[in-house]
């Protein structure tokens, strides 16, 4: 049998014929794995307190678990007494690096807790003015300790009008955000279900306000729920304003026993395109090792 060498041009001709004559099912079925193999594969991290839960562990030891359950990395917070902590002085802050560092985990962002007893929205000028200058310390703070991302929670502890904590808010971090800027750092400001900051165009309103990239959003879809929001709806809205998210669950014990819709949010932050963390805030139990492990498990079973 006599055989014509193939040459590019007949290969050419015979691979279009090929994809012409092959079922549209077949085609757009590829189309999807090839979607599929771009997924966004989260990193996972924990709050503190989610691996030590009764056990008060140190920082050290919370560097060590996280690493040991298969955690990325750490969120760091701190309190009230937030001065008097390892983070808030610069050998601390080494050897906080050096704890990253042997576990082999980052230390992505920072909590503070504080802004619950020090709010941009106090009537208190005294405790408006410390709230600015604590903002401006835990950018350093955080650019130390090797962190992007600075949690300062949406508070308003005096319950003063929503247009007067709106621009409290607004006129505090835009006083802190040049020492955001400057260490290369973000302000996450999230929402804790405080009315004037719990629907996300009332965010948005805020932090375009700020009008400062170092000041983006650190979105809580559990929060959302608890507050009657839908996240779903808020995501696509918020969209590049948010920095990081927490993971927590409302109404049942661990991630997928509620009703926090989180596969779904998983698909709505691909969807936006975010690339950054998702961090546990969830319940430690009796059982913070456990829990964890259960609750990374759940949380990796929804990206594949």
């Amino acid at each position: 049998m006599y055989n014509k060498a193939l040459t590019r041009r007949s290969f050419l001709h015979g691979a279009a014929v090929a994809a012409l004559t092959l079922p549209v099912g077949k085609i757009l079925a590829q189309q999807s794995d090839a979607q599929a193999e771009k997924k966004t594969v989260f990193r996972i991290g924990a709050l503190d307190g989610v691996l030590s839960g009764k056990e008060g562990l140190t920082w050290e030891q919370d560097y060590r678990r996280g690493a040991d359950l298969g955690f990325a990395g750490i969120e760091l917070g701190v309190g009230k007494d937030y001065a008097q902590s390892e983070l808030w002085n610069a050998e601390g802050r080494q050897r906080l690096r050096g704890f990253a560092q042997a576990a082999g985990i980052e230390t992505p962002s920072i909590c503070l807790h504080s802004y619950w007893h020090f709010s941009f929205a106090a009537n208190d000028e005294a405790i408006r003015n410390q709230a600015v200058q604590l903002a401006r310390e835990g950018a350093v703070a955080a650019r130390q300790v090797g962190a992007r991302n600075i949690l300062i929670p949406f508070t308003n502890p005096d319950n003063v009008p929503a247009a007067t904590a709106c621009e409290r808010w607004i006129s505090g971090v835009k006083q802190a955000a040049p020492a955001a800027e400057q260490a290369g750092v973000v302000f996450c400001l999230e929402n804790v279900e405080v009315p004037f900051a719990d629907k996300p165009e009332d965010i948005i309103a805020i932090v375009d306000a700020i009008g400062s990239p170092a000041v983006q959003v650190y979105y809580d879809p559990g929060n959302a729920v608890r507050s009657g929001n839908d996240p779903l709806h808020a995501i696509p809205l918020l969209n590049q304003r948010i920095a990081q998210v927490h993971v927590k669950e409302i109404k049942g014990k661990y991630i997928g026993d509620g009703i926090v819709p989180w596969p779904q949010i998983i698909r709505a932050l691909r969807d936006i395109d975010y690339k950054g963390w998702l961090m546990l805030e969830t319940d430690a139990t009796d059982d913070a090792k456990a829990a964890a492990t259960k609750n990374l498990a759940t949380l990796h079973s929804y990206m594949v």
